[in-house]
């Protein structure tokens, strides 16, 4: 057996923990408004209607379950030199930009928008490693770009590091197409620890209320569960379950708040990066 492999290993696992222990610990101490959730608890879609806030359905108490994932950013381009066609295409920080030079429809319909983008994604040599994309629940906008993220265990990663945007425009003829996409992808994914419980939809929604991040008059759109990158080390990014919530504060204004779904904790959008 080789004892040094195994000892690295095991060095690394114990990194990764430490350093989300760490995170979570900075999280808890920011300074925060909590109101006491026992009540509340109780009675949270009452306050809701009594604060004028709406929610898109009844929240659900359904408890799941995720992991802690490692997983590492993929280099794209010996795979695009090799299987990309009728596209031009370059690759920067992992990323792929790619226009199209045969567009893939003149005229797509307004009705058949997501189901064009999602033949796009499915048909050979548009897009790199594309049976393991699915459709956002929430990221979308209808005439202009279709977002796309990898998943584990049915659970997408809602993250820039794992992520294809098509974009679409009109043509001469007023028609749309799509036009060009970028893409990121994560390979090497793997679980740190046993699957755990993961807090409600509804325990959620209560966290954003208490710490005063759902104001009167706000709208809530959608809520989804998904992995978020928390922090990077060695060049492996490490991903916790997080419920997305997106919050219509205005007519012109849309924000997407994360909540952890092991701590309960607000998110902040900072992402740190360990260097060894």
């Amino acid at each position: 057996m080789d004892f040094k492999r195994v000892e690295g290993i095991f060095l690394v696992v114990f990194l990764f923990l430490n350093m989300f222990l760490f995170y979570v610990y900075q999280e808890g101490e920011k300074d925060q408004k909590i109101v006491s959730t026992g009540t509340i608890s109780e009675n949270i879609e009452e306050r809701l209607r009594a604060d004028d806030i709406e929610v898109p359905h009844s929240l659900s108490e359904k408890i799941e379950q995720g992991y802690y994932l490692s997983a590492e950013e993929t280099n794209l381009f010996a795979e695009a030199k090799e299987s990309l066609k009728n596209q031009e295409w370059q690759v920067s920080d992992n990323q792929l930009t790619s226009s199209l030079v045969t567009k893939f429809d003149n005229n797509i319909s307004d009705s058949d928008e997501e189901k064009e983008a999602k033949k796009f994604v499915s048909q050979k040599g548009n897009v790199l490693n594309n049976s393991e994309y699915v459709l956002s629940e929430f990221e979308n906008q209808k005439g202009e770009k279709y977002v796309f993220h990898q998943e584990w265990e049915d659970i997408p990663f809602y993250d820039e590091t794992s992520q294809l945007t098509l974009r679409l425009q009109k043509n001469d003829f007023e028609h749309l197409e799509i036009d060009n996409y970028e893409q990121t992808h994560l390979s090497n994914i793997e679980p740190l620890r046993d699957p755990q419980n993961l807090i409600s939809e509804r325990e959620a929604v209560i966290s954003l209320y208490t710490n005063n991040r759902l104001q009167s008059g706000n709208k809530i759109k959608s809520i989804n569960l998904g992995y978020t990158r928390i922090f990077t080390v060695r060049e492996k990014n490490v991903y916790i379950p997080a419920w997305f919530i997106t919050v219509e504060t205005n007519k012109n204004n849309v924000q997407v708040e994360r909540i952890d779904a092991f701590s309960n904790a607000v998110l902040s959008g900072n992402v740190s990066e360990v260097k060894n």
